[in-house]
């Protein structure tokens, strides 16, 4: 087993194994300026002089800088808030005030249209409260718009069919009084 000794200023350190002296080399606590001596060797040398350590090495400071894990500079934390949920009422509303204006067509959007006005109209008040932080006021005006419209155009054309009713059994009353009404299809015995 080889032990070293070596020489730093001006203090002479050792006897160390040979691990040890490849150790301190690599962790550049031992220098190629610095002398060093083993049983055998005729006088102490530079470090940089003796073959059997020149393999070994003192890192060497690199010309360049190490990079850094991130290349991009930080962004800015964001906090994402989630969104309020969505009022039951307004979708109720909008669901409704669409039944409305698809069921014109059979002469029934009354029958969707008040319950679209009347859900969006509390949507509309729920969301007035603060305490109740709920999302869907446009769905609720939506159901609203669509809830009158269909409402409106059913009363029109029911009130459209009633006074075309009327009219009719006017018509018909008043030529039944002409001909003699129903006295005249009546059979005397």
């Amino acid at each position: 087993m080889t032990e070293w000794y070596y020489g730093q200023g001006g203090q002479q350190e050792g006897p160390i194994d040979d691990a040890t002296m490849r150790s301190r080399i690599a962790e550049g606590l031992v220098g190629s300026g610095d002398l060093v001596w083993r049983e055998g060797m005729p006088e102490w040398l530079l470090l940089g002089q003796v073959s059997e350590l020149s393999a070994v090495s003192a890192p060497q400071a690199s010309p360049y800088a190490t990079p850094s894990t991130n290349p991009y500079p930080a962004q800015p934390a964001v906090a994402y808030v989630a969104a309020p949920p969505t009022s039951g009422l307004a979708i109720a509303s909008l669901v409704c005030g669409i039944l409305a204006i698809l069921s014109i067509c059979f002469h029934i959007g009354i029958i969707f249209g008040i319950p679209a006005v009347i859900c969006g109209h509390l949507a509309m008040k729920s969301f007035k409260n603060p305490q109740l932080a709920m999302g869907g006021k446009g769905m609720a005006i939506a159901g609203l718009i669509c809830g009158y419209i269909g409402s409106l155009i059913s009363l029109v054309i029911i009130g459209f069919f009633v006074v075309l009713f009327m009219t009719a059994a006017a018509s018909s009353s008043s030529s039944d009084d002409e001909s003699g009404g129903l006295e005249s299809w009546q059979f005397s015995p």
